[in-house]
C-alpha cells in the first residue's frame, strides 16, 4: 500500500467519521465507553515469502492509521487490529471472543496476485491491490463495531458490514473512494469469474461475489449518480437496479447516523481530522518543495 494512499485514506476516514449529522437527524444521549481503545499488532509471518509484505505494512503503519481514526469512537472494550500469517489460509475475520480483527498476509498476497489483470479494465494495479485491503479492513471493522456497540441488524450481518465499509468511503466523495471501490469491484468480479460455484457458496453467510459486486456499484451510484453515472452508461450496473440505488444508499446512511454516529466523540474526531490532514498536506507539499529546488550550477 503506497504512502500516499495510506495518508489519503486516513484523511478520508477522519473526515467521514467526523462529518456532522444532517439537520433533523435523531439525537441520542452520550453513550458509555472510551476513545483511543484500538490496538494494533503485526505478527511475524512463519512463511518467508510473506516477510516483505510484513515489513512493508509495518513501515507504512497501515493499521496505526486505521486505529487512529477508529479510536475516535467510544468503545466499551479494547479492539485489536492485526496482520498475521494464517497457515496458508487466505482470509480476514473478526473474533468477538477477544475483540480482534485478523487480516491474513495470504489475503494480501492474493490481492496482489489478482491485480495483474485489472489494467485491461482500466483499473491500476495499485488500486486493484490497495482497494480490497482497505475495503476488507473496513468490512471487518464494521463487524467489530456492530458487536462492541450492540448494533441491531436486520438481514445478514455480512451485507451490513459491506454497507458500512462502502458508506465510510462514500460519504466524503472525491477520487480516493472511486479508486478504492474500483479495486474492490475488481476483486469481487475476479473472484466470481475465477471459479465455479457449488452448494457451499449458496449456503455461505456471505453473498455471492457477483452479488457483492453489484451491491458495491449500487451504493456508489446511489451516493452520487452524477459522479458514478458511467456505471450505468457503460452497462456495469443494470438500469433496473440503478433506479432504486439512491433509496438503498439513504437507508444505509440513516442506519449509520442513527446507530453508530452517536458513539463518535466529536472532539476526538476533530483532533484526528486536524492531525491527519496536517500530515497529509505536509506529505503532498514535500514533492513540490523538492521540485522547486534550484538546479546545481553547471561546471
Amino acid at each position: 500500500m503506497s504512502g500516499s494512499h495510506r495518508l489519503a485514506l486516513a484523511a478520508l476516514l477522519a473526515a467521514s467519521l467526523a462529518a456532522a449529522p444532517p439537520s433533523g437527524a435523531p439525537t441520542a444521549p452520550k453513550p458509555a465507553g472510551h476513545t483511543g481503545l484500538v490496538r494494533v499488532r503485526y505478527d511475524p509471518p512463519q512463511d518467508p515469502a510473506h516477510r516483505p509484505t510484513y515489513e512493508r505494512l509495518r513501515k507504512e503503519e497501515v493499521l496505526e492509521k486505521f486505529a487512529e481514526v477508529l479510536g475516535a469512537i467510544r468503545l466499551p472494550r479494547p479492539l485489536t487490529l492485526r496482520f498475521a500469517g494464517c497457515d496458508g489460509t487466505s482470509n480476514a475475520w473478526y473474533e468477538a471472543a477477544d475483540q480482534t480483527v485478523t487480516f491474513c498476509y495470504e489475503l494480501v498476497a492474493d490481492a496482489e496476485k489478482a491485480a495483474g489483470g485489472a489494467a485491461a479494465h482500466g483499473i491500476s494495479k495499485e488500486d486493484a491491490t490497495d482497494g480490497p485491503v482497505i475495503f476488507i479492513l473496513l468490512h471487518e471493522a464494521g463487524h467489530a463495531i456492530f458487536d462492541l456497540l450492540d448494533v441491531p441488524i436486520l438481514g445478514r450481518e455480512e451485507d451490513g458490514a459491506d454497507q458500512f465499509a462502502a458508506d465510510v468511503l462514500l460519504r466524503v466523495g472525491g477520487e480516493l473512494p472511486r479508486r478504492v471501490l474500483a479495486g474492490t469491484a475488481w476483486m469481487f468480479k475476479h473472484d466470481a469469474s475465477s471459479r465455479g460455484l457449488d452448494e457451499s457458496d449458496y449456503a455461505d453467510v456471505h453473498g455471492l461475489d457477483v452479488q457483492r459486486f453489484y451491491n458495491v456499484l449500487c451504493m456508489a451510484y446511489g451516493a452520487d449518480a452524477k459522479a458514478y453515472g458511467g456505471l450505468v452508461e457503460k452497462g456495469y450496473l443494470p438500469k433496473d437496479r440503478a433506479e432504486g440505488c439512491a433509496e438503498e444508499y439513504e437507508q444505509v446512511r440513516f442506519a449509520v447516523r442513527t446507530l453508530i454516529s452517536p458513539s463518535l466523540d466529536p472532539e476526538a474526531a476533530k483532533r484526528t481530522v486536524k492531525k491527519v490532514r496536517s500530515r497529509f498536506d505536509a506529505r503532498r507539499a514535500a514533492p513540490a518543495a523538492a521540485d522547486a529546488q534550484p538546479a546545481p550550477p553547471q561546471k
